[in-house]
């Protein structure tokens, strides 16, 4: 394995001398060199995912990121100059209703500058509700003068001259109106009075002088007549506006169906309400509620909807014109932007990866061809040629490849070879040297005179040794059961009990079911050897208890546990965190020479840092080894393996 392992670095040390005479260029190079590192290749994404993965970042990243930028841009253009509109729109709104408010603050004006309507006023005078009946002659007067005034005017219901006494003269039959009424029975007529002849904008009521007609709701614009000369009352003027006036406002413009608007009064009474064509509120109580009080533009929540509230007040009548519009009504173009934006998108990264794919594909495919060869020469396969068709730098590279392939044939077979039949005269020569079966039959002779003298201990300890010779010389196999291991442990601590006279114990606590689980070889025994060389002995130069060694194994699952612990002389926390990070690879640097346990002679590969090796490469990275303990109180050292190994 050795031999295997330095020859696959000579080829990868030569692949770099051959492309480095090859080419010149140090991006070529890196690109080379990275390729052949194929256990780095393992752990990080190949060269045809990252090409793939760089153009598409090339491409993809800018356009998403002016994508993004532009639709963002676009769509806080477009609310904004959905909201100025809507601003706009609520402003002309409020402007065209002055301008109908005007025209019918000058019909008000009108009686006063006509002196038949004043004497007719004049003549009935009284208090409100003393009137009887008009005269004929004054009662087809007045009705000429305000049918006049009310021609062609679809918007006006009636107009209609009232005395201080209650006599009503109106455009309308007599059928329609009462001829007398008494206002002062009506709370709404209750504000023209004391109004010192200025006009009133009346919010929607039932007026009480139409007769046989069901309850219908009318806006008034209403004025006290006063004498121009003595400015005394003479009566009242009413024009009664049709609600569908105010929204005859609105035919002309360009406002949204889904927003809903009101008209209030400054006292927040509500003139007008239009509500949206899906009905969301009603905002008689919405306006009860207090809920637009504030003038300044601002967003809303009703229902967990969001709205866009805006609200304008007019100089000139104090009325307030109010406009609710769901924002997603106002984003409703952002919206079909973003849809657009995001599908354009789409099939341009669509496209996009589809030109990468394919690019990525023919740039990459000859590299991927060169590195299945150089895969095949890695397993042992020197016969491999690269057919090279172009005279790029992708041509170069095959050239050099085939070669360098020919150079490391010839290597291989003149060094290669040559030091293998070297290695293999030295290993008979080293196994003519020392015959096993002459070593076995030497013990064996030695047994048999020390039973001969009746030495018994002499023959244990050569018994004992034959069995330890056996185990490590004879057995080529890698893994064994554990019986077997225990059983040259016992071997082992039994020469070491007649060293020690017979100051040393060995208990083994072992489960039955893990007898026959494989472990590897020789696993056991550096760790009992490391309990009483550098624990327990040190520990029986300075008292009489004997040693003890504990050795236990239990199965959980799929992991087996083998501890061996004893009664030594312990050690330090400080030292027992040094140890455990360097037997678990994560201390670079040499630990100090005053640890024992960790560092044993030149060439002695049995130490904890060893084991725990052979058991992360066997077993995996989940398996390993932990050391615990305390000072006076011995140490243990536990095995932890999961019985999945990698491969042998």
């Amino acid at each position: 394995m050795n031999m295997i392992k330095r020859l696959r670095d000579y080829v990868r040390r030569l692949c770099s001398i051959c492309f480095e005479h090859a080419f010149s260029s140090k991006c070529a190079l890196r690109s080379i060199r990275g390729f052949i590192d194929f256990s780095s290749m393992r752990k990080s994404m190949n060269l045809r995912s990252r090409l793939l993965f760089l153009f598409l970042a090339l491409t993809l990243l800018p356009l998403s990121l002016q994508g993004a930028m532009s639709y963002a841009h676009f769509s806080q253009t477009l609310d904004r100059k959905t909201e100025q509109f809507t601003i706009d729109m609520v402003r002309q709104i409020n402007t065209n209703l002055n301008r109908m408010l005007k025209d019918f603050e000058r019909l008000s004006l009108l009686p006063l500058y006509d002196q038949t309507v004043l004497d007719i006023l004049r003549e009935y005078d009284g208090p409100m509700g003393s009137g009887t009946w008009a005269k004929s002659d004054n009662y087809l007067k007045m009705k000429l003068y305000t049918s006049a005034q009310a021609y062609d005017r679809p918007e006006i219901r009636g107009i209609h001259l009232l005395s201080n006494s209650g006599i009503l003269f109106s455009n309308l039959d007599s059928l329609a109106v009462k001829p007398v009424w008494d206002g002062s029975r009506e709370s709404w007529f209750a504000e023209l009075r004391d109004t010192e002849g200025k006009w009133r904008l009346l919010p929607p009521h039932v007026p009480g002088y139409y007769a046989g007609e069901q309850e219908v709701q009318y806006i008034t614009v209403g004025r006290e007549l006063r004498d121009p000369g003595t400015l005394r009352r003479l009566g009242y003027i009413l024009i009664d506006i049709r609600p569908e006036a105010f929204g005859q406002l609105l035919s002309n413009l360009n406002f949204e169906q889904k927003a809903s608007l009101m008209i209030v009064d400054s006292q927040q009474r509500l003139i007008f309400e239009r509500a949206s064509t899906e009905g969301l509120f009603a905002y008689g109580p919405l306006l009860s509620q207090g809920k637009f009080k504030n003038d300044a533009d601002q967003k809303v929540e009703l229902d967990g909807q969001s709205y866009l509230h805006v609200r304008h007040v007019s100089g000139y009548s104090g009325l307030s014109v109010i406009s609710l519009t769901p924002i997603a009504v106002i984003q409703k173009e952002s919206r079909e932007m973003l849809t657009f934006t995001m599908g354009l998108a789409l099939l341009c990264m669509a496209a996009v990866a589809t030109l990468a794919v394919l690019i990525s594909y023919r740039v990459t495919r000859p590299l991927i061809r060169l590195k299945h060869h150089m895969i095949r020469v890695e397993q042992g396969d020197f016969s491999q040629r690269v057919a090279h068709y172009s005279n790029d730098e992708l041509g170069q590279i095959s050239r050099g490849f085939n070669r360098m392939m020919e150079e490391i044939h010839r290597l291989f077979r003149e060094v290669y070879l040559l030091e293998i039949q070297e290695r293999e005269a030295e290993l008979s020569a080293l196994q003519s040297q020392i015959n096993p079966h002459f070593i076995y039959n030497t013990l064996e002779s030695i047994n048999m005179m020390a039973i001969r003298e009746r030495h018994a201990e002499v023959s244990a300890m050569v018994t004992a040794l034959g069995k330890l010779l056996r185990y490590t010389i004879d057995k080529a196999d890698r893994m064994v059961p554990l019986r077997e291991e225990l059983a040259f442990v016992d071997a082992y601590v039994r020469i070491q009990q007649v060293r020690y006279n017979g100051e040393l114990e060995i208990i083994y606590d072992i489960e039955e079911e893990v007898h026959d689980c494989p472990i590897p070889k020789l696993l056991l025994q550096p760790l009992v050897e490391n309990a009483i060389c550098h624990g327990i002995e040190g520990k029986s130069t300075s008292g009489s208890e004997s040693g003890i060694i504990w050795v236990s194994a239990v199965l959980f699952d799929q992991e087996l546990l083998i501890s061996v612990r004893d009664n030594g002389k312990g050690m330090e926390q400080d030292e027992l965190d040094r140890l455990n990070a360097s037997v678990s690879g994560q201390v670079m640097e040499q630990p100090q020479p005053s640890n024992p346990i960790l560092h044993r002679h030149a060439g002695d590969s049995l130490g904890l840092h060893n084991i725990a090796q052979r058991l992360r490469l066997i077993y995996g990275e989940d398996s390993g080894l932990s050391v615990d303990g305390s000072p006076g109180q011995g140490l243990v050292v536990t095995l932890s393996i999961h019985l999945q190994p990698k491969g042998d």
